[in-house]
Protein backbone atom coordinates (compact mmCIF):
# COMPACT_ATOMS: atom_id res chain seq x y z
CA UNK A 1 0.00 0.00 0.00
CA UNK A 2 1.26 3.77 -0.47
CA UNK A 3 1.49 5.17 2.76
CA UNK A 4 2.06 8.52 2.63
CA UNK A 5 0.63 12.02 4.17
CA UNK A 6 -1.73 13.84 1.51
CA UNK A 7 0.89 16.53 1.04
CA UNK A 8 3.21 13.83 -0.41
CA UNK A 9 1.07 11.93 -2.86
CA UNK A 10 1.56 12.08 -6.47
CA UNK A 11 0.26 14.97 -8.62
CA UNK A 12 -3.27 13.90 -9.75
CA UNK A 13 -4.02 11.32 -6.97
CA UNK A 14 -6.94 12.73 -4.65
CA UNK A 15 -5.98 10.23 -1.54
CA UNK A 16 -7.04 6.81 -0.22
CA UNK A 17 -9.93 5.47 0.79
CA UNK A 18 -10.92 5.18 4.21
CA UNK A 19 -10.35 1.52 4.98
CA UNK A 20 -12.63 2.12 8.21
CA UNK A 21 -15.16 4.67 6.94
CA UNK A 22 -18.36 4.46 9.01
CA UNK A 23 -21.65 2.10 6.76
CA UNK A 24 -23.61 5.15 4.93
CA UNK A 25 -26.00 3.03 3.55
CA UNK A 26 -28.52 5.38 0.82
CA UNK A 27 -32.19 4.37 -0.15
CA UNK A 28 -31.75 2.16 -2.96
CA UNK A 29 -35.16 2.20 -4.71
CA UNK A 30 -36.15 -0.93 -6.27
CA UNK A 31 -37.55 0.23 -9.65
CA UNK A 32 -34.89 0.76 -12.33
CA UNK A 33 -35.12 3.99 -14.03
CA UNK A 34 -36.03 4.08 -17.39
CA UNK A 35 -33.91 6.19 -20.08
CA UNK A 36 -36.02 6.03 -23.17
CA UNK A 37 -39.98 6.41 -22.48
CA UNK A 38 -40.55 7.40 -19.01
CA UNK A 39 -43.10 4.33 -17.06
CA UNK A 40 -45.05 4.97 -13.35
CA UNK A 41 -42.71 5.16 -11.04
CA UNK A 42 -43.78 3.59 -7.56
CA UNK A 43 -42.17 6.34 -4.93
CA UNK A 44 -41.37 3.66 -2.65
CA UNK A 45 -38.39 1.29 -1.30
CA UNK A 46 -38.38 -1.45 1.18
CA UNK A 47 -37.22 -1.26 4.52
CA UNK A 48 -33.77 -3.57 3.50
CA UNK A 49 -33.10 -1.56 0.42
CA UNK A 50 -29.99 0.47 0.86
CA UNK A 51 -26.52 1.14 -0.88
CA UNK A 52 -23.80 1.47 1.05
CA UNK A 53 -20.63 3.34 -1.29
CA UNK A 54 -18.24 2.14 0.72
CA UNK A 55 -19.02 -1.47 0.05
CA UNK A 56 -20.42 -0.90 -3.67
CA UNK A 57 -17.64 0.88 -5.10
CA UNK A 58 -14.50 -0.29 -3.01
CA UNK A 59 -13.36 -3.72 -2.95
CA UNK A 60 -9.80 -2.79 -0.80
CA UNK A 61 -9.94 -0.39 1.02
CA UNK A 62 -5.65 -0.31 2.15
CA UNK A 63 -5.11 -0.23 -1.97
CA UNK A 64 -7.69 1.89 -3.70
CA UNK A 65 -7.29 5.46 -4.11
CA UNK A 66 -9.33 8.34 -5.56
CA UNK A 67 -8.04 10.33 -8.27
CA UNK A 68 -9.34 13.25 -10.50
CA UNK A 69 -9.17 13.25 -14.30
CA UNK A 70 -7.59 16.10 -15.81
CA UNK A 71 -9.08 19.12 -18.17
CA UNK A 72 -7.74 16.40 -21.58
CA UNK A 73 -10.65 14.75 -23.36
CA UNK A 74 -8.47 11.64 -24.51
CA UNK A 75 -10.41 9.11 -22.70
CA UNK A 76 -14.51 10.44 -23.50
CA UNK A 77 -15.25 7.61 -25.77
CA UNK A 78 -14.91 5.37 -22.22
CA UNK A 79 -17.23 7.70 -20.41
CA UNK A 80 -14.25 9.43 -18.31
CA UNK A 81 -14.62 13.42 -19.06
CA UNK A 82 -12.50 16.47 -17.31
CA UNK A 83 -13.06 16.75 -13.46
CA UNK A 84 -14.60 13.23 -13.11
CA UNK A 85 -13.48 11.07 -9.72
CA UNK A 86 -11.39 8.22 -10.44
CA UNK A 87 -11.55 5.11 -8.03
CA UNK A 88 -8.03 3.14 -8.70
CA UNK A 89 -7.28 0.04 -7.03
CA UNK A 90 -4.13 -0.81 -7.01
CA UNK A 91 -4.12 -4.62 -5.59
CA UNK A 92 -6.50 -5.59 -9.24
CA UNK A 93 -3.93 -7.45 -12.04
CA UNK A 94 -4.92 -5.94 -14.69
CA UNK A 95 -5.95 -7.04 -17.95
CA UNK A 96 -6.36 -6.54 -21.58
CA UNK A 97 -9.41 -4.14 -22.08
CA UNK A 98 -9.27 -2.40 -18.35
CA UNK A 99 -9.17 1.35 -17.90
CA UNK A 100 -5.76 1.74 -15.96
CA UNK A 101 -3.64 4.56 -14.62
CA UNK A 102 -0.07 3.77 -16.38
CA UNK A 103 3.06 5.73 -15.54
CA UNK A 104 4.24 7.29 -18.81
CA UNK A 105 6.59 9.76 -19.28
CA UNK A 106 7.12 10.47 -15.38
CA UNK A 107 3.59 10.89 -14.87
CA UNK A 108 0.05 9.61 -14.79
CA UNK A 109 -1.96 8.96 -17.75
CA UNK A 110 -5.39 6.98 -17.56
CA UNK A 111 -5.49 4.90 -20.83
CA UNK A 112 -7.10 1.46 -21.92
CA UNK A 113 -4.55 -1.29 -21.71
CA UNK A 114 -4.71 -4.01 -24.96
CA UNK A 115 -2.17 -6.45 -25.23
CA UNK A 116 -1.14 -7.27 -28.66
CA UNK A 117 0.29 -10.16 -28.83
CA UNK A 118 3.79 -9.49 -26.25
CA UNK A 119 3.39 -5.97 -26.74
CA UNK A 120 1.42 -3.90 -24.65
CA UNK A 121 -0.46 -0.58 -26.03
CA UNK A 122 -2.42 2.40 -24.20
CA UNK A 123 -5.49 3.56 -26.40
CA UNK A 124 -7.10 6.91 -25.59
CA UNK A 125 -11.13 6.79 -26.19
CA UNK A 126 -10.84 9.30 -28.63
CA UNK A 127 -10.23 9.48 -32.18
CA UNK A 128 -7.84 12.06 -32.37
CA UNK A 129 -4.89 11.04 -30.45
CA UNK A 130 -3.03 7.72 -31.70
CA UNK A 131 -2.42 4.52 -29.24
CA UNK A 132 0.97 4.60 -27.23
CA UNK A 133 3.35 1.84 -28.14
CA UNK A 134 5.08 0.62 -25.83
CA UNK A 135 8.48 -1.27 -27.12
CA UNK A 136 8.60 -5.33 -26.33
CA UNK A 137 11.98 -3.87 -24.82
CA UNK A 138 10.64 -1.65 -22.02
CA UNK A 139 8.80 -2.47 -18.97
CA UNK A 140 4.98 -0.78 -18.41
CA UNK A 141 4.08 0.38 -15.08
CA UNK A 142 0.50 0.24 -14.08
CA UNK A 143 -0.21 2.07 -11.07
CA UNK A 144 -3.49 0.82 -10.79
CA UNK A 145 -6.52 -0.43 -12.33
CA UNK A 146 -9.99 2.15 -12.57
CA UNK A 147 -12.93 0.44 -11.50
CA UNK A 148 -15.05 3.39 -10.98
CA UNK A 149 -16.15 6.79 -12.38
CA UNK A 150 -18.39 9.38 -10.50
CA UNK A 151 -19.45 12.83 -12.28
CA UNK A 152 -20.66 15.12 -11.05
CA UNK A 153 -23.79 16.15 -12.94
CA UNK A 154 -24.86 20.07 -10.93
CA UNK A 155 -22.52 22.84 -10.88
CA UNK A 156 -19.71 22.15 -8.27
CA UNK A 157 -20.89 23.41 -4.71
CA UNK A 158 -18.55 26.53 -3.66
Amino acid sequence: MLDLPPALLPPGVIGPADADAPELALPLLSNRVTCGFPSPAEDFYGENDALDLNRHCILNPVSTFFMRADTGVSMINFGIYPDDTLIVDRSITPRHGHIVIAIWDSGFTCKQLQRRGRRFELHSGHPDYPPILVPPDMELEIWGVVTWNFRQLLGRRR
